[in-house]
């Protein structure tokens, strides 16, 4: 086992380890000045805009429009990026290690894990089901509807998840193919109606959007099997299923339990108000993996503001400051169904129209712009490439 023990250029500079490079981690590390010492960790070499992993089914987007180098990111905010996994992490001692066997050593770690996909133990789900978390998963469904879409022989698709993933991956598949002879659509959600923790407005208008093609939504049934096949309801329903969706939800990583920052397996880490661990004072919990006393939507521009606290709690620990208390805004939330409708979420609150869908296309620009400034070439080249997706996403698919 090496031990990884960083030179400070300046004296005795605080030593921080950010355990993911998402959301939140990324953006607390580009909030951290070179009056720290930083190092980022991610087994992945890619940040992923995830709000529009959904496009991709559909070939609206395509995942270099998505993806932006986490190294280069994190290099532009003067920090060190290394591409491991986090096996463990010792807050008492201030050590983690990764998952080849490396140590670094630390005097705060900001962790920002995220999730991983939660099948709530259906029988088959992990095996016969396509899981959609991130950019390459979702571009492997996009290729498989593509490809069964050749020819003309009947083809059934089942969604499993009618939460605002689910919905949004629905459009999807109608924006592209809506046109398609001999093609079924089901959607199957547990809850009494689609996106259960909104407005009723939303499911009531899937389901007239839906009415002229051969599609079908299933409320008040969890899935209890998953086959090569098709799905089995608990209401005892069999639907074949070419292709099955899971969206079903996430869970916490087993990382966060081994850590001892959550007591049992998929639980999120409980943290106080000001997004330190409820466990070790040195450690701060932020993104998806947190528990906040005040549960809120598990979404980016929630986990973009926790960054934004972690970093500005870090240093108030350094000097010796009261720590400020993470108090998310009221960011409504944009949820596009293809190319027939886009709804505006605030609260219980739902807007519907269309047009709103360039505005979905807006927050991803100037937020991709925002993490990724146009200060060299390569940068700049990738922003123009994201514009000419743009005129991708609002001209229609054929």
């Amino acid at each position: 086992m090496t031990v990884r023990r960083r030179k400070n250029s300046l004296s005795q500079r605080p030593r921080v380890a950010i355990v993911g490079a998402s959301f939140a981690g990324l953006r607390a590390a580009q909030r951290l000045g070179p009056e720290f010492d930083v190092t980022v960790f991610d087994p992945a070499p890619w940040f992923e805009w995830l709000p529009n992993i959904h496009e991709l089914v559909s070939g609206a987007k395509r995942p270099a429009d998505l993806r932006l180098p986490r190294k280069r990111l994190v290099a532009a905010a003067g920090h060190r990026f290394v591409r491991a996994a986090v096996a463990a992490i010792d807050a008492r001692h201030g050590t983690l290690s990764t998952a080849t066997g490396k140590v670094h050593t630390f005097d705060y770690c900001v962790v920002a894990v995220g999730g991983i996909n939660e099948t709530f133990g259906v029988r088959g789900a992990e095996r016969h089901a396509m899981p959609f978390k991130n950019v390459e998963q979702c571009s492997a469904i996009g290729r498989r509807l593509a490809a069964l879409m050749k020819g003309r022989a009947p083809r059934s698709i089942v969604i499993v998840g009618g939460g605002f993933e689910g919905v949004e991956v629905l459009g999807e598949i109608l924006r592209r193919y809506r046109s398609r002879a001999n093609l079924t659509l089901h959607l199957v959600e547990s809850g009494p109606r689609l996106m259960a923790s909104v407005s009723a407005r939303i499911d009531t208008a899937v389901r007239k959007h839906i009415r002229p093609y051969d599609a079908h939504i299933h409320t008040g049934t969890p899935v209890a099997a998953v086959t090569a096949t098709g799905v089995r309801l608990g209401s005892g329903e069999r639907i074949r299923s070419d292709l099955t969706i899971w969206t079903g939800g996430s869970t916490a990583p087993p990382l966060l339990q081994a850590t001892g920052l959550a007591s049992k397996p998929r639980q999120w880490a409980p943290v106080e108000a000001t997004l330190r661990s409820r466990r070790w004072r040195n450690v701060f919990v932020i993104g998806d993996a947190a528990a906040l006393p005040v549960p809120i939507p598990k979404q980016a521009f929630h986990a973009l503001e926790m960054g934004d606290c972690a970093a500005d709690n870090v240093r108030r620990t350094v000097a010796g400051r009261a720590l400020r208390q993470f108090r998310p805004s009221r960011t409504p939330m944009l949820v596009t169904f293809g190319d027939l409708d886009t709804f505006l979420v605030a609260g219980r609150s739902v807007v519907a129209s269309p047009t709103l869908a360039a505005g979905k296309e807006a927050v991803y620009q100037v937020t991709m712009t925002q993490i990724d400034p146009p200060s060299s070439v390569q940068a700049l080249g990738e922003l123009a490439s994201r514009v000419i997706g743009v005129t991708r996403r609002l001209t229609p698919l054929k």
